[in-house]
């Protein structure tokens, strides 16, 4: 893992996810790239296309002196390559598009603490986990950054999930000499079916070099089983697959339930699918 993309609007949430990303980082021996977005001016009449100009021109100079006073402040606390981008455009789109112009194979974002939103997650971050290509990294606001000795790997074994999928996952685990649990949900009285089986030992393979053990809970909501689970288990991070049609985008749209409640404590990594 060499670069790291962290966008950031400068609120508490972002700030403390900037600086979760940063230490882990330096563990990682990986540079961060942090990214502000101005949203662009909308202008109604050309009689106020002066005025609007100058603010909008004043809004990226302020954020730029804001990002160059995030960087110095990082900088200072670790010895970790911190640069820093401020473009205007739409955030979701930028975003896409400086994390693969920069190369980075992982997206730091952060998420706002309960609420302080209608949803667990804002907009731009539930975007960027359904459209980016490459692994998001979602940090709740509260959480602080400890070495990642425990995994948790939410799984229904999907055995048309490459291994190459894991790739992050993995790099952490070797780092970080990590035990990862591997979870599987079900719901009382259900077995494996034979395609569930072939994911299990394909998922076997996949972690075959590194501390593993699979766990299975019965529950009849796979949030709640998750919930127990970590409440628990030590869990440094929760890890999931994103899918369409499944648990992940239901966590992701409109579902607000005390089972979800967990999210805001645990860092999620979200790995895609495709």
């Amino acid at each position: 893992m060499k670069n790291i993309l962290v966008p950031t609007d400068f609120s508490p949430a972002s700030r403390n996810a900037a600086r979760y990303a940063v230490a882990f980082a330096e563990s990682m021996d990986a540079t961060v790239i942090l990214v502000n977005v101005v949203a662009p001016s909308v202008i109604i009449d050309d009689s106020v296309l002066a005025s609007v100009m100058i603010t909008q021109a004043e809004l990226l100079a302020d954020a730029r002196q804001m990002m160059q006073q995030e960087i110095d402040a990082l900088s200072k606390e670790f010895s970790v390559d911190v640069t820093g981008i401020v473009n205007e455009g739409y955030a979701s789109d930028m975003i896409l598009e400086l994390a693969k112009l920069k190369g980075a194979q992982l997206i730091v974002m952060g998420m706002k603490g309960k609420g302080k939103s209608h949803s667990l997650f804002g907009s731009t971050t539930t975007t960027i986990i359904r459209k980016s290509p490459d692994p998001v990294f979602v940090i709740p606001e509260q959480a602080a950054y400890t070495p990642i000795a425990n995994i948790t790997l939410a799984s229904d074994f999907d055995a048309s999930i490459q291994i190459s999928r894991y790739n992050v996952l993995l790099a952490i685990a070797e780092k970080f000499n990590s035990r990862i649990h591997i979870l599987n949900v079900q719901k009382n009285g259900y077995s494996l079916s034979q395609d569930e089986v072939i994911g299990k030992m394909e998922a076997n393979i996949a972690f075959s070099k590194h501390n593993h053990q699979f766990q299975t809970i019965s529950e009849h909501k796979v949030e709640e089983g998750i919930q127990k689970f970590v409440g628990e288990y030590p869990t440094d991070i929760l890890v999931m697959v994103a899918r369409k049609h499944n648990f992940f985008e239901r966590m992701f749209g409109t579902l607000h339930t005390k089972a979800m409640s967990y999210q805001t404590k645990i860092p999620l990594l979200v790995l895609q699918h495709k």
